[in-house]
């Protein structure tokens, strides 16, 4: 999968309180922040900023708050997040995203999903067992100085979509795997100020089904292959 020099965003805001049944506002982070700060992925391996236009068109369900409520989720209205958590309707769709492979597009889904940490997909996978690990990433990204609020991200599953996005349809490293029926892709992001120097960089992979529409998962990784 090769693709355009299209720039990358990163949207949308509020935080999901674990264990709730609903969406939450963001908190503010306290952190000073630096302009010039911003976040980049590889792209046929040049650098390409990661800005707020890719995941408005790739990413996230624009659900815009009214302009007195304060920041949340663009991810997951509160129909969705109703219909996935207490009416359990997996095949809810959170996010869109395109993966092309020899010239055909596909269509990638972030669902609502079933099941845990250790088993299933979709969402609810995610949330149960990956949440911590997107949020630590976030947290660490603006202790560093990143603006996350200028390119609209505001929680973790805002971060984790973006990302999400980025590596099905920009992957650095790619597998198919037709024993589990399913792709697997890496690629790496990082913060780089106006001088170049590079501040915090993290992996992320995302696993999503080969014989249906579904994402499996996506989670900060160690390695640069899966």
């Amino acid at each position: 999968m090769r693709f355009r020099n299209l720039l990358i965003t990163l949207l949308a805001a509020g935080s999901l309180v674990i264990g709730a049944a609903i969406p939450a506002t963001a908190a503010e982070p306290d952190n000073q922040f630096e302009e010039e700060l911003g976040l980049y992925t590889v792209v046929n391996d040049r650098p390409v900023r990661v800005t707020d236009s890719f995941l408005e068109e790739h990413a996230l369900e624009l659900n815009e708050a009214a302009p007195e409520q304060e920041p949340s989720t663009r991810l997951i209205d509160w129909n969705q997040w109703f219909g996935c958590y207490s009416l359990n309707n997996a095949n809810d769709v959170f996010a869109n995203y395109m993966f092309w492979w020899d010239g055909a597009g596909k269509n990638v889904r972030l669902k609502c999903g079933e099941g845990d940490a250790r088993s299933g997909w979709g969402y609810k996978h995610i949330r149960d067992g990956k949440e911590s690990q997107w949020q630590t990433k976030l947290d660490a990204a603006r202790a560093a100085g990143w603006n996350s609020s200028a390119v609209k991200v505001e929680s973790w599953d805002d971060l984790m979509s973006g990302a999400s996005a980025a590596v099905i349809l920009y992957p650095d490293y790619i597998r198919r795997d037709t024993v589990s029926n399913k792709w697997c892709a890496n690629n790496l992001f990082y913060l780089q100020d106006a001088n170049g120097n590079v501040r915090y960089k993290f992996q992320v992979e995302v696993a999503w089904a080969s014989d249906s529409d579904r994402l499996i998962t996506s989670f900060p990784s160690n390695r640069a292959y899966c």
